[in-house]
């Protein structure tokens, strides 16, 4: 079972392995490697992955549309938002279920980590039932 959390940058794709708990940015040649994990991925889970990271990753893998996956995508904005509201953005919405967030390096990397780190953290409350959804779905 792989189960990875990913965000995709202008040149970057950050993956948050579950099973591995590691986090690894994929730029350059590394990001096919990253592709081809994604595809595999019993579930890839984004936030706001149905309006941005999916094409994103389609247009790495040299796709027009959304990259193909084999697993399930669970899309965290959709599923605390709904896609009839457009909601909060991540942060906004990590903040209305922690105070805080650890600190990520202040640079492209830190960023991607960092919103991989709030997307599974939000993930983590879906699938123990305690997520709070403001205009989505529940599990």
């Amino acid at each position: 079972m792989a189960t990875l959390i990913v965000d995709t940058g202008i040149n970057l794709v950050g993956v948050f392995s579950v099973e591995e708990n590691s986090y690894v940015p994929y730029r350059d040649d590394g990001i096919q490697t990253a592709i081809r994990l994604i595809q595999v991925a019993d579930e890839v889970v984004t936030f706001n992955g149905n309006n941005y990271d999916l094409e994103k990753l389609g247009a790495f893998a040299g796709l027009v549309g959304d990259l193909p996956l084999n697993g399930v995508h669970s899309d965290m904005r959709s599923i605390c938002w709904s896609d009839r509201i457009w909601g909060s953005d991540l942060p906004g919405t990590y903040y209305r279920h922690y105070t805080e967030c650890p600190a990520f390096p202040d640079t492209h990397e830190g960023s991607t980590e960092r919103d991989c780190y709030m997307t599974f953290k939000l993930w983590e409350l879906w699938k123990q039932g305690t997520l709070k959804v403001i205009d989505g779905y529940s599990k």
